[in-house]
């Protein structure tokens, strides 16, 4: 009988095993989610740098140049985009952590409920050890029209991307315009 409490604590500790290495995985993953939102920060503040600043510190004029509103627009547009998707599954990724390491806390405490064979182990302390060991209440998000709920940056891309199609014009080969 021993040799099945023996199994079944082993069989509790694989899984706390398995649980943490998913755990740093995913905490890996959120690492890395940060460390290209931080490269991609850079590289528009760099690009915003050369395209407002630079010409005005330029010396020698020749050397000017101008980079169009439109193409500036552009680069925040995806930048805000790209933001707001990578925010979206780091934020999934933490999640994910967060619930491993309740899932490994529930796991310590039916090996601690496991594990006692005494009188008072029996009953109620086993019990209250084991109840509600693995019900994780995720936050709830809220509800609404954005592809990505909760994240102000993406219902910003969405409205700035919903009013450039409203005002977006469609002309057809006879000359008649139609909006869209």
């Amino acid at each position: 009988m021993s040799n099945t409490i023996e199994t079944e604590i082993e069989n509790i500790e694989n899984a706390m095993e398995r649980c943490t290495h998913m755990e740093k995985e995913n905490s890996a993953s959120a690492r890395r989610i940060l460390s290209i939102v931080l490269v991609l920060t850079l590289t528009l503040v760099m690009i915003l740098f050369l395209a407002l600043m630079y010409p005005a510190l330029a010396p020698n004029a020749d050397l000017k140049f101008e980079v169009p509103d439109n193409v500036l627009y552009i680069f925040l547009a995806i930048y805000t985009l790209t933001f707001s998707i990578l925010m979206a599954v780091y934020r999934l990724h933490i999640g994910e952590a967060s619930r491993l390491q309740h899932y490994i806390v529930g796991f310590m405490r039916v090996r601690v409920a496991g594990s006692n064979n005494t009188d008072g182990y029996q009953t109620d302390v086993r019990e209250a050890l084991t109840r509600g060991a693995f019900d994780y209440v995720a936050k709830p998000s809220k509800q609404g029209d954005s592809p990505l709920p909760g994240h102000p940056g993406v219902d910003f891309s969405t409205a700035v991307l919903n009013k450039f199609l409203d005002s977006v014009e469609v002309v057809s080969k006879k000359g008649e315009s139609h909006n869209k």
